[in-house]
């Protein structure tokens, strides 16, 4: 069991390193078209912390695979429908199945938490939300320190 743990725990830490520096793997070649980046309305502290509250009680490395995946909204609905259908898939034997799929690590990752996933299937709107803010904007990890310190406070 401790090595199963230790082994997740390796396996969510590379996907983490992995899906936050794609920049490091891309193409360097030079391109003859430009196009113009698309700007994301950028949100305000207070929205940021609104829209982290749901994962705020997640552990760390939990949280870093959701805000990954967030970003993959399109394979969230596949992956949580393929589990759905694969409900007598469990340990080992899920994850093998997993990694059958072309989906990105991150979303491998939260097959391990059925309900997370489920969640994040049902509320698309908001996965598609959380994931922009993510990738276009740089304070969503101070809006988790803060809305966890937050929750804290009210345990407290």
């Amino acid at each position: 069991m401790m090595l199963l743990k230790q082994s997740l725990s390796l396996f969510l830490s590379g996907c983490l390193l992995w899906t936050t520096a794609p920049g490091a793997f891309a193409d360097q070649t030079d391109q003859s078209t430009t196009f113009s980046p698309v700007v994301a309305a950028q949100q305000t502290p207070a929205q940021l912390q609104q829209l982290v509250a749901p994962i705020a009680l997640y552990p760390d490395a939990l949280v870093a695979q959701v805000l990954a995946a967030a970003t993959y909204s399109d394979q969230i609905v596949e992956a949580d429908r393929w589990l759905q259908q694969h409900i007598d898939l469990k340990g080992e034997q899920l994850g093998q199945e997993v990694d059958k799929q072309p989906w990105d690590p991150s979303v491998k990752a939260l097959t391990e938490f059925p309900s997370v996933l489920a969640n994040m299937d049902k509320n698309l709107s908001w996965t598609s939300s959380l994931g922009d803010a993510y990738v276009n904007q740089e304070g969503i990890w101070t809006a988790l320190r803060r809305r966890k310190s937050a929750n804290r406070a009210k345990r407290l």
